[in-house]
């Protein structure tokens, strides 16, 4: 069984990516997009997905970098849909909401929504993350910026959805592996 590495917890877009390109392997969760490189490149995983950019927000530059260190060669890409929700707690409805938390780049692609209703920003290293942190606190007043699935994995209740800016948001995601020698091939 092969061990594909993805930057997140479960329910970030990256592991339902990672499933959905290789939905009969070992899906292996990193804290950051350089912890899945640098797997991939250790030989303790054999492929990474990594996001590389995104269609509202732009490139993500630690990607970008880390694919620009040249230990690792991209293999596939795939473009895929992303749509960002407002997630609450049980019993919490959308005027309760005054502060919302999400990964740096889904705030961006959320930033009218956002300012239009006057919501305070908290970062969080991805949008699972965001959500398992409204789970634990069970504030009324909070909510986590992530896709439907994500709500389901910690049991949030979806307030609004489709609040990114654009309908068409995508990101492409490029899976890494070792490069193969002229013996491999």
């Amino acid at each position: 069984m092969k061990r594909i590495a993805y930057s997140g917890i479960e329910g970030a877009f990256a592991h339902m990516v990672a499933r959905n390109m290789f939905p009969d392997e070992m899906h292996v969760p990193f804290g950051s997009f350089a912890e899945a490189y640098y797997a991939v490149a250790s030989g303790d995983c054999d492929y990474a997905v990594l996001p590389v950019e995104n269609s509202y927000a732009g490139p993500v530059r630690e990607v970008k970098e880390l694919l620009a260190e040249g230990g690792l060669e991209v293999v596939r890409e795939q473009s895929f849909p992303i749509t960002q929700n407002l997630l609450g707690v049980r019993g919490s409805r959308i005027s309760d909401i005054r502060k919302v938390i999400s990964q740096h780049k889904a705030l961006e692609q959320c930033d009218t929504y956002i300012r239009d209703r006057g919501y305070e920003v908290i970062e969080a290293e991805n949008t699972a993350v965001a959500a398992r942190q409204v789970a634990r606190m069970q504030n009324m007043a909070v909510a986590a910026i992530a896709s439907v699935e994500t709500a389901a994995f910690y049991g949030l209740k979806v307030l609004d959805e489709q609040i990114n800016e654009r309908d068409d948001n995508a990101t492409k995601f490029a899976v890494v592996a070792a490069k193969r020698t002229q013996e491999d091939q």
